[in-house]
């Protein structure tokens, strides 16, 4: 790491580029690509020109000094340069606005350019950026892992529920294709998360916990994200090639709804919490493409409900969670709700989640039509258990005891994973 230099025994020299600890330059186009898509695209022209890439994005797109990262004891030093009483200035080794910016940002008022001092400048050169081939294989592994998501890929198991629901799992055909819509869905869906990681980036570092994101937090640069994002993409195509069409079309409808979730809709009070539990009906859907085995109207309405409640319950708990100052005015990290809505995102949530439990008990009613079953009033034991399970997600959300995803939650919640064992053996006692 570079050591700061002196010109003069009481001025204190900090280099712009060593201070950053993330991808300025990929962040900046990120950042371009959403806010300003008209100079985004000419920096883009610029590339294919030619022009080096830090050059075109620095003389097109503006940059934004607050939302970067910055190296932790670097900061450190120069606090303490500054509680010594001695004057700080910056090298000026990054182009000028983003130089000026970050000297504006961290309030330091003395210039210096690089050839001023030249040993230093050509150390900055080596600036302490992340670099994840330096780490281990298995920090690597961890990395990308944690970048694409792979621990949410459970929620991908709806693919399953029309073989299951139907009793179709001796079956090697159908068994077979929700596998490969399975790992489809689930490369997909990773796609969009390092999508949602690079363009929410700015907005992740100020979060309590999504700060720990891999661009987030630095551990992986933002650049890598494109290959990421390429391969994740390629590898659920290249799955999709041995389904039948109408799962294609499928998941170019979920990652279509996603896409345009992480771009626009997420910002827009109610139509982000319906774009969230659509893309869970669409897992069931995709599984019903991939089988063709036939949905029936109960399940669809069932996850409708249910799914609608707990999206409501993961935007609660993202209000609850970010402290606000103006309660009436300031909305909540770009969405589009404010901290007055909390009560009636809980109110339309519990009562979404008692309507899932009704369209349940009413599907009883029916279940001992469809052959499946030999005892089908065993079914509605489910519905207090279902009952008692989304009841408890908004009791923790309100008491504050919930600090993500109410299905990540679901996942690792051994209560749950109890009332889905005495579920799965109500199910099999129906239908002996």
């Amino acid at each position: 790491m570079l050591q700061e230099r002196t010109t003069e025994a009481a001025t204190a020299l900090f280099s712009a580029r060593e201070l950053l600890r993330c991808d300025a330059a990929t962040e900046t186009l990120l950042a371009g690509l959403r806010k300003s898509p008209a100079q985004a695209f000419a920096v883009l022209l610029d590339l294919l020109r030619g022009k080096p890439f830090v050059e075109a994005i620095s003389s097109r797109l503006p940059f934004d000094a607050s939302a970067m990262l910055y190296d932790a004891d670097v900061l450190k030093r120069l606090q303490a340069a500054r509680e010594q009483g001695t004057p700080v200035a910056l090298i000026h080794d990054l182009p000028e606005a983003w130089s000026e910016g970050i000297a504006l940002y961290l309030d330091i008022d003395g210039k210096a350019h690089a050839d001023v001092v030249p040993s230093y400048a050509a150390g900055a050169a080596e600036h302490k950026q992340p670099n994840i081939f330096a780490a281990s294989r298995s920090n690597i592994l961890r990395l990308v892992a944690k970048a694409l998501r792979i621990h949410q890929w459970p929620k991908n198991a709806l693919v399953f529920l029309p073989v299951l629901l139907s009793h179709r799992y001796l079956e090697l055909a159908p068994v077979l294709a929700s596998v490969i819509a399975f790992f489809a869905i689930g490369f997909a869906a990773s796609t969009i998360y390092v999508i949602n990681d690079l363009m929410d980036v700015s907005a992740d570092r100020r979060h309590p916990s999504k700060r720990n994101r891999p661009f987030a937090s630095g551990a992986l640069p933002a650049r890598y994200g494109f290959a990421l994002a390429g391969l994740s993409l390629l590898s659920s195509i290249c799955l999709c090639l041995l389904l039948p069409p109408l799962f294609a079309a499928t998941l170019a409808t979920y990652i279509g709804v996603n896409l345009l979730y992480t771009t626009y809709l997420k910002r827009k009070l109610l139509v982000d919490v319906l774009a969230l539990s659509g893309s869970y009906t669409l897992r069931i859907l995709a599984g019903n493409a991939a089988t063709g085995i036939e949905l029936s109207f109960w399940l669809l309405a069932f996850s409708i409900f249910m799914f609608f409640s707990l999206a409501l319950v993961k935007r609660y708990v993202e209000m609850d969670t970010i402290g606000v100052h103006q309660p009436t005015e300031k909305r909540v990290m770009g969405r589009g709700y404010r901290y007055v809505d909390l009560e009636m995102l809980s109110q339309m949530g519990v009562a979404s989640s008692f309507a899932a439990v009704l369209v349940l008990a009413l599907y009883v009613e029916r279940a001992g039509s469809t052959g499946l079953y030999s005892h089908p009033e065993l079914i509605w034991l489910i519905c207090p258990i279902v009952l008692y399970v989304v009841s408890r997600i908004w009791f923790l959300a309100k008491r504050g005891e919930m600090k993500d995803d109410p299905v990540a939650f679901i996942l690792r919640d051994w209560r749950s994973h109890l009332m889905g064992a005495i579920v799965a053996g109500i199910v099999v006692a129906a239908a002996w």
